[in-house]
């Protein structure tokens, strides 16, 4: 009785394997160098915020907005976004 069991718990598992395949073939794989930044540089502190600039996997430049403390206040933002949220900062960094 142990072995008919045994027998019928592995043919389905068996195929249930073979029915399902390979669900994530079709989606996109993430690799840790595609989440990867460069190393991010201060390129400006003002008014108790720093800007961050670093490019992304694609060699985008983008900039993140931290204050002092670490706490990030934005961040992956592009030139044009910088110059709309924070055109002090923006400005300041222009010269």
């Amino acid at each position: 009785m142990k072995k008919l069991l045994l027998t019928t718990f592995v043919l389905f598992s068996g195929l249930g394997i073979l029915f399902a395949g390979d669900g994530c073939a079709d989606y996109a794989s993430v690799k840790d160098k595609d989440l990867s930044k460069t190393t991010q540089e201060i390129v400006l502190t003002s008014n108790n915020l720093q800007l961050l600039k670093y490019s992304d996997h694609n060699g985008t430049t983008r900039f993140t907005i931290q204050d002092l403390d670490g706490t990030v206040v934005a961040e992956d933002m592009s030139r044009l976004e910088l110059r709309i949220d924070f055109p002090e900062i923006e400005k300041k960094f222009e010269s």
